[in-house]
């Protein structure tokens, strides 16, 4: 690594904390503002998911599944647009109110309930 490489992480870490493996991942997301997660090869990510359960604002690449949007406070946008355009629509999400999505996430899917029963009736039908 040279010497301008070297600065620019420098940089990055004075801004960014990376936490390693965690069991305590609700409160983390309990502290941000916003969820970001420009991915360039996505399928359904779960952090996406937990996210907006968690009621935040989540701007997400466009190469996750359409499926990652379950909630109104979700959008999508190109890796392509460039970090300024990124940079943009973080700032516009501020102006989203984080929302109780158990409803919405419910009406998804994502309900421990309807989980437990769909494998409760998968084992009776198995005997």
């Amino acid at each position: 690594m040279n010497n301008q490489e070297n600065d620019k992480l420098k940089g990055i870490r004075e801004h960014i904390l990376f936490l390693g493996n965690r069991n305590d991942v609700h409160r983390l997301y309990n502290a941000m503002d916003i969820f970001v997660l420009p991915s360039r090869y996505e399928g359904l990510p779960v952090v996406g998911v937990e996210a907006q359960a968690n009621g935040l604002p989540c701007l997400l690449s466009d190469k996750m599944t359409k499926e990652t949007k379950m909630t109104e406070n979700a959008e999508f946008l190109s890796i392509g647009d460039g970090a300024e355009e990124w940079a943009k629509r973080i700032y516009l999400c501020f102006e989203n109110i984080r929302e109780d999505n158990k409803k919405c996430l419910t009406e998804c899917g994502f309900s421990i309930n309807q989980k437990v029963e769909y494998l409760i009736n998968y084992y009776f039908g198995l005997i």
